[in-house]
């Protein structure tokens, strides 16, 4: 009977201490940098009420704007931190060269604290682990609907998406004018786009098919990159009514 007893109970103990073991098996620096994203003692300016996650909850995106001086001088929106490692560089107009010079920024500019160097490494690191969850819109195997790989088709083709969306992240290093706006600003990825609305620096566009529709109107797109004018396209793009809603259908897989 007793060794019958004790079989679930050292089971159960073994359980314990494997689940233990996962639960600190992250990187300590990352453990450190995710603690210190949810406190709020950087902030100096709001009575110590706003923390990193205050905008990014859980690193993704509060879906508002602010108004972040010196960073511009209007206000501008939230984005996602979701596989932020690959998206270089960052801020809305692409001067933030590395994940450690924003956070900075933010602490000693926005939120008037300070943070050490080792505290700057940490909240880098964390930031940097955050990935892009997996999107509910694809099948269970990742592949594409018809529709949606008919999307896929008007992407890389009449609607011209992945001349600035291209690559793993589904982003450009350079910046884009759009219509002549002003100023330029950095291309944005396009992974977990589905869930980031609404959408541009301004919030202007609600939904993804305003967003097509803003580009698919006869829009003539402009490039910039770091290096100055370069000559990759001025653009008319036209879509018929079903292939703007395929493409949304593949945008919201992205």
């Amino acid at each position: 009977m007793f060794k019958i007893m004790i079989g679930p109970i050292l089971v159960a103990s073994l359980c314990f201490l494997a689940c233990d073991k996962e639960k600190i098996s992250e990187d300590p620096q990352i453990t450190l940098g995710r603690q210190l994203f949810n406190d709020t003692k950087f902030d100096n300016i709001a009575g110590q009420s706003l923390s990193c996650a205050t905008c990014h909850p859980s690193g993704d995106m509060d879906h508002k704007k602010w108004l972040l001086p010196p960073i511009s001088t209007d206000s501008i929106a939230t984005p996602t931190l979701f596989g932020v490692i690959d998206t270089p560089p960052y801020l809305w107009f692409g001067e933030g060269s590395d994940i450690k010079t924003v956070t900075r920024l933010v602490i000693d500019s926005v939120l008037q604290g300070s943070a050490t160097e080792e505290e700057l490494d940490a909240l880098a690191a964390y930031q940097l682990s955050l990935v892009v969850p997996a999107n509910p819109w694809r099948n269970s195997d990742g592949s594409l609907t018809t529709q949606q790989q008919r999307g896929k088709t008007v992407f890389e083709g009449q609607g011209k998406c992945n001349v600035c969306h291209s690559g793993e992240a589904l982003t450009g290093k350079f910046k884009i004018q759009i219509k002549k706006l002003n100023p330029q600003v950095d291309v944005p990825s396009l992974r977990w786009v589905f869930a980031t609305a609404p959408y541009f620096r301004d919030h202007s566009a609600a939904t993804l098919w305003n967003v097509v529709d803003h580009y698919a109107d006869s829009v003539q797109t402009v490039q910039m990159t770091t290096w100055g004018w370069n000559t990759l396209g001025i653009y008319d793009i036209s879509l018929t009514e079903l292939e703007k809603t395929d493409l949304i259908e593949y945008l919201k897989t992205l």
